[in-house]
């Protein structure tokens, strides 16, 4: 391969010089292309979200209450995953659900908003509530979308606790992503072999 490469540059080198101005770059460039390689078609994940684990009972830290997530939505993307994933340690007791007792005190609450939304009047593209454990499958959401930024936003409150007796130390935690897919277009001369370019 190394000898083709060179061959192929010595041949582009000669072409420049034999033939004059624009005529000499048209056959490089038309060499080169033939040298290059097939692309191939693959796609290009962007992950945006929150993760949290409670860990005090300190007031000033059972509230989680970030800044929106942007994510920036075209007409290239061909898919949406959205994932909500909840753990509260002690949500059921013995078979017991006791969220009716705690869900004013451990909750997380997610939405995902479309561009242009009232917040105040609209409905969200997307959401959900959780006040006790909740491992629900990854939704998956196909075009048509909105193009422009849309919103994810989350609040929570929750709480950790470390003692000497482990089984009754326990953390709150969860995670809420939307994952954006778009296809991509990978060269075989790429210098990054992880390197997609979008379309």
């Amino acid at each position: 391969m190394r000898g083709l490469r060179a061959g192929l540059l010595a041949l582009i080198l000669l072409s420049m010089s034999i033939l004059p101005g624009c005529l000499g770059l048209v056959v490089s460039r038309e060499l080169m292309e033939w040298n290059r390689g097939v692309p191939e078609t693959d796609e290009v994940v962007d992950v945006y979200g929150f993760d949290h684990i409670f860990d005090s009972t300190d007031p000033q830290d059972i509230i989680f209450n970030p800044a929106p997530s942007e994510i920036r939505i075209d007409n290239e993307v061909k898919e949406m995953r959205i994932f909500f994933r909840v753990e509260m340690d002690f949500s059921d007791i013995a078979g017991i659900q006791t969220n009716n007792i705690t869900n004013t005190v451990r909750y997380v609450h997610a939405k995902l908003w479309e561009p242009g939304a009232n917040k105040n009047t609209d409905e969200p593209f997307w959401q959900d509530n959780a006040t006790s454990d909740r491992y629900p499958p990854v939704q998956r959401k196909y075009p048509p979308f909105t193009p422009g930024v849309w919103e994810l936003e989350v609040s929570a409150q929750g709480y950790g606790l470390d003692t000497p007796i482990d089984q009754i130390s326990f953390h709150d935690e969860f995670e809420v992503s939307v994952s954006i897919v778009r296809p991509c277009i990978e060269f075989p001369e790429r210098a990054d072999p992880n390197e997609c370019i979008p379309i």
